[in-house]
């Protein structure tokens, strides 16, 4: 082989190699840390529409390769789930809303599409301890500058960047009982359940019924759910 044609040759082989790499083929199934959720909401109203009627639980897998989240409401015809990839740092974000089915991929270390972040956040220890849905947690104190808050974490298992789908990505423990922000809607959420369990690999996969849309489509369709037409 010619100089000429062995290094393109070179270069091809070696992107195949990192492809495949990459591309770690997964377990039919997988262990996972089960946390269901109770989700109380800050203010009485998300936009247009009462919190009274919104979904009260929220279900959360933690894996050593995903974590997923998924609430359902209306009978079963609303869902909205995240699915992070902690290997590659992307969140994916997946709404069924009656039957109407879209998701968005995000880009590497971007927020769920709807998310809000505060635009500062100081995190700091308080040596409080206490026992949130069976897990021993450990209080911190979150100071946005704007307000401030009381969170826990548990130490109780371990997996890589439990937080990527949330505003608290330096604690690196997964969450028992924290503040999120979903576009209109202000919730808190309080580990209720926890339990070790053996799931299907295809729940961190986008079903095929899905239509891909670009981020701020995704964002618009998320604020529509709280304002009137």
């Amino acid at each position: 082989m010619s100089r000429r044609l062995f290094i393109p040759f070179l270069i091809l082989v070696s992107l195949l190699f990192y492809s495949c790499r990459r591309n770690v083929k997964l377990p039919e199934t997988m262990e996972a840390h089960y946390m269901k959720y109770h989700i109380s909401y800050l203010e009485n109203m998300a936009g247009d529409v009462p919190t009274r009627i919104l979904p009260a639980r929220m279900d959360s897998w933690y894996t050593d390769y995903f974590v997923v989240t998924q609430i359902n409401g209306f009978f079963n015809q609303f869902s909205l789930i995240q699915i992070a990839d902690l290997r590659n740092k992307r969140v994916s974000t997946l709404l069924n809303l009656f039957g109407n089915k879209v998701y968005s991929r995000g880009e590497k270390g971007e927020l769920p599409a709807g998310i809000i972040a505060p635009l500062e956040m100081h995190i700091q220890n308080t040596g409080e301890q206490s026992v949130i849905g069976g897990l021993n947690s450990e209080q911190v104190q979150i100071d946005t500058g704007s307000e401030s808050y009381n969170m826990y974490y548990t130490r109780d298992f371990s997996v890589r960047r439990p937080n990527l789908g949330t505003p608290y990505r330096t604690i690196n423990y997964p969450l028992s009982d924290f503040r999120i922000q979903l576009s209109y809607l202000k919730m808190h959420l309080t580990c209720t359940e926890y339990d070790s369990r053996i799931i299907e690999s295809e729940m961190f996969t986008v079903p095929d019924e899905y239509r891909l849309v670009t981020r701020p489509v995704m964002e618009e369709i998320i604020n529509s759910l709280f304002t009137k037409e």
